[in-house]
């Protein structure tokens, strides 16, 4: 988002406005905000913890899923952060079912 890291002319052009800002800021409201209350209730110990890690797992994978649609571009993250999506949802159904 910053621009620190060069992305490159063709992947440029296939983001929104033909940069990084939107889509920084789209991954930080759509992912980011959403998880983080996550990890507050998980670590408070509210009783919907379980709930919003399992509910809040899948803004990550679905990011994954629609960034490589939009960009059509592999990168070894976009697995990484998938299987994060998905152990956390696990993790999120087994408590939800004690």
């Amino acid at each position: 988002m910053s621009g620190a890291l060069d992305l490159g002319t063709s992947l440029d052009t296939r983001l929104p406005f033909d940069g990084p800002v939107v889509g920084g800021v789209a991954l930080a409201v759509v992912v980011g905000a959403p998880m983080t209350c996550a990890a507050v209730d998980a670590r408070s110990g509210t009783d919907r913890a379980d709930v919003m890690a399992l509910s809040t797992s899948a803004l990550p994978v679905g990011w994954i899923l629609v960034e490589v649609a939009v960009i059509r571009s592999f990168s070894w993250l976009q697995p990484a952060f998938f299987a994060a999506g998905a152990a956390n949802a696990t993790a999120g159904y087994r408590g939800n079912r004690r």
